[in-house]
């Protein structure tokens, strides 16, 4: 693995990881990430981002909900996927790859705000944790948000006053999986 200080390399490199070890993520590691990946942009500044990070029991109770999902992502990707790559994406929905932690994030409801810009700062301090997890040799794979579920996920937590917006299974990994192509025509001078 290779972790690089120059910012354009950890961008271009970082992958979503699916396959973690058993090493324990010390808990003052995950403290130093998380407090570093809050000093994104916000709109008007309200830091609205709420990260509930985690392990043991409420992991266990978790993995058994996200387990669910599948049932609801599997039709859109049946025709999309080899049935290989099905077959492991099913995998990864019923065990988390067996991350040892995941990090489930929620944006405060804000009165009167646009819905776009409070979710988007939400995911701009989530793309920061993605990236330092990485620098600091984790990995990391953002769990979708799966709208019949998203009450469910609020239950567990007691979150009802908060929107459940993604998960992330973050720990150690043995191998980086191949970097995808980069799609062409994305990128509009005008």
């Amino acid at each position: 693995m290779h972790f690089s200080d120059d910012i354009y390399e950890l961008i271009k490199t970082r992958r979503s990881i699916r396959r973690f070890n058993d090493k324990d993520v010390p808990d003052e590691l995950l403290d130093k990430i998380l407090q570093t990946a809050i000093w994104a942009p916000s709109g008007k500044n309200y830091q609205n981002w709420q990260f509930y990070i985690l392990k043991n029991e409420k992991l266990t109770k978790f993995k058994k909900l996200y387990g669910k999902f599948w049932k609801y992502v599997k039709p859109t990707l049946e025709n999309k996927l080899h049935p290989k790559i099905l077959k492991l994406t099913e995998n990864f929905f019923q065990t988390t790859g067996n991350a040892p932690v995941v990090i489930l994030v929620f944006s405060k409801k804000l009165e009167g705000e646009e819905y776009i810009t409070t979710i988007g700062s939400v995911f701009l301090a989530v793309q920061n944790l993605l990236l330092l997890a990485y620098k600091e040799g984790l990995g990391t794979c953002v769990l979708g948000r799966v709208t019949e579920m998203a009450d469910q996920v609020q239950k567990l937590l007691d979150t009802e006053n908060l929107e459940f917006l993604c998960g992330i299974a973050l720990g150690y990994y043995d191998k980086e999986p191949p970097a995808p192509p980069r799609k062409e025509g994305r990128i509009h001078w005008v």
